[in-house]
């Protein structure tokens, strides 16, 4: 499985590094943004790399809830809250038709193509029977982001991620993410 994810993100890459080519305007060189989404609470630095691809660097804590019915643990609510780490490759395109359009591009607001690699560490806190692994994640996406006034923004994010459970065990899982942020620079 690995070299067979390894071929995918090198050509989910090459054609994100491609899909803005004849684009000429200037994005912002780099933004802090603090984040709440229904999971949890992270800040962000997105950092222009070239001139329509970003590195987003993100920090935060989330939490994980589960239920067992009729497992040998009975039927029980399970809860864990744990740190997350990311760096996500992001390649945005279509900027110049939305600048003629009148559409809003401050605040890197536009639409992307990214892959991002992320650890979820071991729970800060949690129940008993949660697990206390912490996971890798992979997750190539599109997605948009938009901005409201001078600081709010909105973002969503819809792809396919490829979880290994720290060796334990590989997992494919649908991943959708929305934030609300406050661009504090």
């Amino acid at each position: 499985m690995p070299k067979k994810l390894l071929s995918l993100s090198t050509i989910f890459l090459f054609v994100c590094l491609h899909a803005s080519a004849q684009e000429d305007l200037w994005r912002k060189p780099g933004q802090l943004k603090a984040n709440i989404s229904l999971v949890g609470v992270n800040a962000n630095y997105e950092l222009r790399l070239l001139k329509y691809a970003t590195l987003n660097l993100e920090a935060g804590i989330e939490m994980g809830v589960s239920y067992s019915n009729g497992s040998y643990l009975g039927e029980e609510w399970e809860f864990a809250l744990y740190p997350v780490f990311s760096a996500e490759f992001r390649q945005y395109y279509g900027i110049a038709r939305r600048a003629e359009r009148n559409k809003r591009i401050d605040n890197n607001a536009g639409n992307f193509f990214s892959f991002t690699g992320g650890y979820q560490g071991s729970p800060i806190t949690t129940t008993d029977y949660y697990s206390p692994r912490g996971t890798t994640v992979f997750t190539p996406a599109w997605g948009m982001q938009r901005s409201w006034g001078r600081h709010f923004s909105f973002e969503g994010r819809f792809g396919v991620s490829f979880v290994t459970d720290d060796g334990y065990s590989n997992s494919v899982y649908p991943s959708v993410r929305i934030n609300f942020g406050y661009v504090i620079l």
